[in-house]
C-alpha cells in the first residue's frame, strides 16, 4: 500500500520541515496547483484528511483518518486488501441508529439496534447485538438508552448496580429513588473540576437540607462527571445527597447528553427541567419544593426572564434580564431591549426564552 502526502503548507519551508517526519511520497511544493486541484476532485473539506483510493480509483473511503484512529494498524491491512474496514445496514422501522458509534467487533458504523458497552472510563467498547456473544471483556457490558426514548425511573437506572450512601461508602438500593410516591427526582451532574459546579454545590446543599427538613423532600443523586475516582470521592463528601459509583455513569450521561446541570425528572421518566441550576439560583428552596411534588415551576415573564451566564455587550448588564438580542454576524454578541432599541449595524435576532426540557 502506497501513501501519498498532499501539503497545503504555505510556504516550502513548511513543507519540507513536514515532510522529513514521513516515511511516503509526496507532490511537490512546486506542484501545489495539483494539490489544490486533487482536493477539489475529493471535496476535501478541512484536514487532516485521509482518502483511500482502489487501484481503479475507486474511493474506498473518505474517512481515513477516523478509520485509523477506530482501529490502527488493522485498517491499513484492509485496505491493502481493497476492503473497507466500516459496513452498514439498512435499520427496521423503529430500530435506534446510532451515529458516530462503531461496533468495536464487527465495525458496523452506524451502530444500528441494541447497543452494549462498558461503563469503565478507561474502556473504549461499543458492541452491536450480533457480537455481544463473542464478548470477553473483563468488565460487565451495559445496554445504552436510546435518548429519543423516553424510560421510568426504573428503566433510567436499570444499569447503576446501587447508590452510595452521602458521607460514606454504604450501598443503597437504587430503588430509593422512586419508592414511597416519589413524584421526582434531581440528576446533579456535575465535576470537581468545574469551577460553576464547585461554586454552585454548596448552595444546593444548603437548600436541599432546608427542603428535607420540611414537608417537601425532594430526591437528589449525584451523577459525576469528574476524570477519576479520587476527585470524585472528594467532591461526594461535599454533598449530603446518595450517588451513582464513579463507574456506572455512562448510561445516564450518555443518554442525557449533560453538561454538567442539574436536571428534574417525575417518576415516569418525564423532563421537568434541564435548567435546575438556574431555576435554584432565582427561586431558591421554593424550587425544589415545586418539584418535589412532580411540577413544573412557573414561567417568568418576558421582561423578569434571566439568562445567566449571557451579558449586554453594549451596557454590560451581567446577567441579561429581559429580552435577549443575539447577533448572528459578530461573534457571541449579545443585547439587552434597551440597548437593542439603540440599534447595531447587523440585522438581531430574539432569542426566545428556553422551554424547561429544551438543550439550550
Amino acid at each position: 500500500m502506497d501513501i501519498v502526502f498532499i501539503s497545503d503548507d504555505e510556504s516550502p519551508a513548511e513543507f519540507d520541515k513536514y515532510f522529513k517526519e514521513m516515511p511516503w511520497k509526496a507532490i511537490p511544493f512546486s506542484e501545489r496547483d495539483h494539490s489544490r486541484n486533487l482536493g477539489e476532485i475529493f471535496k476535501v473539506e478541512s484536514i487532516p484528511s485521509l482518502i483511500v483510493l482502489s487501484p481503479s480509483c475507486d474511493a474506498l473511503t473518505s474517512n481515513g483518518v477516523e478509520e485509523v484512529e477506530s482501529l490502527g494498524i488493522e485498517a491499513l491491512h484492509l485496505w491493502s486488501q481493497g476492503k473497507s474496514p466500516f459496513w452498514r445496514r439498512t435499520p427496521r422501522e423503529g430500530e435506534p441508529v446510532w451515529n458516530n458509534i462503531i461496533c468495536t467487533q464487527c465495525h458496523m458504523r452506524p451502530l444500528v439496534g441494541r447497543r452494549h458497552g462498558c461503563p469503565h472510563q478507561e474502556c473504549n467498547i461499543n458492541l452491536c447485538e450480533g457480537c455481544i456473544s463473542k464478548n470477553g471483556h473483563e468488565h460487565p457490558l451495559v445496554e445504552y438508552l436510546f435518548p429519543e426514548h423516553r424510560y421510568s425511573l426504573k428503566q433510567l437506572f436499570a444499569s447503576v448496580p446501587y447508590l452510595l450512601a452521602p458521607n460514606n461508602g454504604d450501598q443503597l438500593e437504587t430503588k430509593i429513588l422512586w419508592k414511597d410516591h416519589i413524584k421526582s427526582v434531581g440528576l446533579y451532574f456535575s465535576a470537581h473540576w468545574c469551577p460553576p459546579c464547585r461554586q454552585f454545590t454548596p448552595q444546593l446543599a444548603q437548600l436541599y437540607k432546608e427542603a428535607q427538613a420540611s414537608n417537601h423532600q425532594f430526591s437528589l443523586v449525584f451523577i459525576s462527571s469528574d476524570r477519576d475516582k479520587t476527585s470524585f470521592d472528594e467532591y461526594r463528601a461535599e454533598m449530603p445527597w446518595p450517588a451513582v459509583p464513579f463507574n456506572s455513569v455512562a448510561v445516564l450521561e450518555d443518554y442525557f447528553q449533560c453538561i454538567p446541570s442539574l436536571l428534574v425528572i417525575s417518576a415516569d421518566g418525564n423532563i421537568l427541567t434541564r435548567h435546575g441550576c438556574d431555576q435554584v439560583s432565582r427561586k431558591g428552596v421554593e424550587a425544589l419544593k415545586t418539584w418535589a411534588k412532580g411540577e413544573t415551576l412557573p414561567r417568568p415573564p418576558a421582561d423578569k426572564f434571566e439568562w445567566s451566564h449571557v451579558s449586554c455587550d453594549k451596557c454590560h448588564m451581567t446577567p441579561i434580564i429581559g429580552q435577549r438580542y443575539h447577533c448572528s454576524t459578530c461573534s457571541n454578541y449579545d443585547l439587552c431591549s434597551a440597548c437593542e432599541k439603540k440599534g447595531h449595524e447587523h440585522p438581531l435576532q430574539l432569542i426566545q426564552q428556553p422551554n424547561d426540557d429544551d438543550d439550550n
